[in-house]
């Protein structure tokens, strides 16, 4: 019996009140008929096409078409490389040899007639393999032919299946090396990657060296083979990346590599998947010196070669508008990055080089081609005088932006050059220099006015206000596990950024074992990746050299309208500002704290010693009332044995503030004396 039914979708309507009597209704007794159900293809076209692709990719002349053209592909790759042989390698390493010389015309010509010598003789072989294989396959290919045309149809079939048959035997897959294996079980011990003759002994070599060691994995390819070993991708099965970085050192041991040879690096856009590279020897075994940089050949804007990777690729930067930091250990190399940046910047004909260095001879084999120059810890008054005319500059040229038609940054020219001042061992900078260079690092980037830091360690209280966020490009050679965390931040060790697996030179002497001496790993300049890099080497003598020629040349000096908007006569130290050498910590702090301050004519005492407080916490801590007599005290001895007259005590001013007047701190550091000569 039929049963009424709601749409639910139909809106309720009021129902009239109608007349109760009795219905007649009929009903249908026939057995209902069975809804017809249509075949599932019918419905998807795709579960059709999906059959039919399914089976014809399985039918065995599908299978083997595909093997001969494979087979056949096979062939002609191998007819190819016997034709042109070794010849396209040679060419592109001797363009690279062009590039690398570009600048000595000497060499540059040289390298150009190795190309052209090299593709003549390409030209020659490939000449002689056609004349030989045209000499055998042109009868072959005649009595083929007269054989199709007598015999017909049926001796073109016989030659189509020889020829398929051909290729598949060439390109059926037996003995395919496909570098990659998956994991099915933990079996077999590992063995030196030394003993890998192909890919996928590499990847079952590093598969079995991450099993000995509870690292599961899914996956193991092993990418490429470089000179100086593999280059492996990992896929972990469970655990993070830093499972592998922080075993490093222990997987070395089963895959027999040198020390530190194991560098991994996590995969940033794929969480589970690591990049091993098995050094096995030196990747810059051949690395060629630092290029012929003419004087003046070069702009700041331009992109020069410092270093090269350790895959075979240039670190090629340009340093306009950039402030970077160098941390490397003793014996670490330094000294020679340093020279490097410093020779790139010295063939530039818009930007004046400084060299400012507490604790050693600086950039000596280039000092010719200097525009100013400070070194030795006697001239820390030089030194800082040199980054006070800086930080003026940095902050008068902004005003000069619409008058010379510059847009938002300084545009350096030979007339209105860049300033770039290197200044290594910057923890040994006095206070005020300090904060002179931070504040330079906070304001001189638009301005052009640029530093570059070197320290042996990053420790936080030496540099850690300098690196902040002003500071571009970051270089870090062999030193502390530290020092990683305060360059690069939290977390970069696990994500392969291991500068400290990098072991400094043993010695300078000659003979002496240089080790990782001048490696680092770079971040900034358009690297990003934590590979190994190597400074290009600039022998002091050629440096000497390149100094003179670059001298004679003219160097840029600072331009007038600089000088003026930032109320100096001159750019550079004198004698006369030279400071004491021996003046007393304290002193230099209470200097430092004035500079921070952005050298005021009084400063109250409780900003010195807030700045004691933050610069010297274990000495410093103290409340107000004994930290204010500590400091009175101490700038008293200081005086008597500096045996000085000059009153030291407080001032007080409007509003009862008690501090100290900068004129008496110079008085006793002799920035007066200086001042007045």
């Amino acid at each position: 019996m039929a049963t009424p039914t709601t749409d639910r979708r139909t809106v309720a309507v009021p129902l009239q009140p109608t007349t109760v009597g009795p219905v007649e209704t009929v009903v249908d007794k026939r057995p209902a008929t069975p809804q017809r159900q249509l075949p599932a293809w019918v419905h998807s076209k795709a579960a059709i096409v999906r059959r039919t692709a399914r089976t014809v990719g399985h039918h065995p002349t599908v299978v083997w078409i595909g093997w001969s053209a494979r087979g056949w592909w096979h062939i002609a790759r191998i007819e190819h490389d016997k034709m042109v042989g070794d010849y396209p390698q040679m060419i592109r390493t001797a363009r690279a040899q062009v590039k690398a010389a570009r600048g000595d015309m000497g060499k540059e010509a040289g390298a150009e007639a190795v190309v052209q010598r090299r593709t003549q003789q390409l030209r020659d072989r490939r000449r002689r393999y056609l004349i030989t294989r045209g000499a055998v396959a042109a009868p072959v290919a005649g009595a083929a032919s007269y054989g199709a045309f007598e015999g017909g149809l049926w001796v073109t079939v016989l030659y189509a299946m020889a020829a398929v048959t051909v290729g598949v035997w060439k390109g059926r897959p037996r003995g395919v090396d496909p570098g990659k294996v998956e994991v099915l079980q933990q079996d077999g011990d590992p063995f030196p990657i030394a003993d890998a003759r192909n890919r996928t002994e590499a990847a079952e070599c590093v598969r079995r060296a991450l099993a000995s060691e509870g690292i599961q994995v899914k996956e193991v390819e092993a990418n490429r083979r470089y000179e100086w070993g593999w280059e492996v991708t990992v896929r972990l099965a469970k655990g993070k990346p830093a499972d592998i970085v922080t075993k490093a050192a222990d997987l070395e041991t089963p895959l027999d590599l040198p020390e530190n040879g194991l560098l991994p690096q996590p995969v940033r856009e794929s969480r589970g998947r690591v990049i091993l590279r098995l050094v096995q020897s030196d990747p810059f075994a051949n690395m060629p010196g630092a290029p012929e940089r003419k004087p003046n050949s070069r702009r700041m804007r331009d992109k020069q070669i410092l270093a090269h990777r350790m895959d075979g690729k240039t670190f090629e930067a340009s340093l306009l508008g950039i402030h970077g930091i160098v941390v490397a250990s003793s014996g670490g190399g330094k000294s020679v990055i340093l020279r490097t940046m410093a020779d790139a910047l010295t063939a530039c004909s818009d930007v004046l080089v400084g060299d400012l260095d507490p604790g050693g001879n600086g950039l000596d084999p280039l000092a010719e081609a200097l525009g100013v120059r400070a070194i030795g810890d006697d001239n820390m008054g030089q030194i800082e005088a040199i980054l006070d005319q800086a930080l003026r500059i940095a902050k008068a040229r902004p005003t000069l932006f619409a008058k010379l038609g510059m847009k938002a940054n300084w545009e350096p020219s030979p007339e209105r050059p860049a300033i770039v001042l290197f200044i290594d061992e910057y923890p040994q900078l006095s206070d005020r220099a300090k904060e002179l260079a931070v504040k330079i690092l906070q304001t001189g980037r638009k301005s052009r006015v640029q530093l570059i830091l070197a320290a042996q360690e990053a420790t936080k209280d030496a540099i850690g206000k300098a690196i902040a966020d002003s500071i571009a490009l970051k270089v870090v050679g062999p030193s502390r596990h530290q020092d990683i965390v305060q360059v690069f931040g939290t977390g970069a060790g696990g994500e392969g950024w291991r500068p400290d697996r990098l072991d400094p030179a043993e010695g300078n002497a000659v003979g002496d074992d240089l080790r990782d001496a001048s490696q680092a790993y770079i971040r900034g300049c358009g690297s990003r990746e934590p590979l190994k890099h190597k400074f290009l080497f600039l022998d002091e003598q050629d440096g000497m050299r390149r100094a003179r020629e670059r001298a004679a040349a003219g160097r840029p000096t600072v331009d007038a309208e600089s000088l003026a908007a930032a109320g100096l006569d001159h750019f550079g130290a004198t004698e006369a500002d030279r400071l004491r050498s021996d003046l007393p910590k304290i002193v230099m702090m209470v200097r430092g704290a004035f500079a921070a301050a952005d050298d005021p004519d009084f400063l109250p005492t409780s900003q010195v010693l807030d700045y004691l407080a933050q610069h010297a916490p274990e000495a410093w801590e103290l409340d107000a009332l004994a930290g204010a007599k500590q400091l009175s005290a101490e700038l008293k001895r200081a005086v008597d044995w500096l045996s000085l007259d000059v009153a030291v005590s407080t001032v007080q001013v409007t509003g009862g503030t008690r501090g100290y007047r900068l004129d008496t701190i110079k008085q006793i550091t002799g920035e007066s004396l200086a001042q007045a000569a």
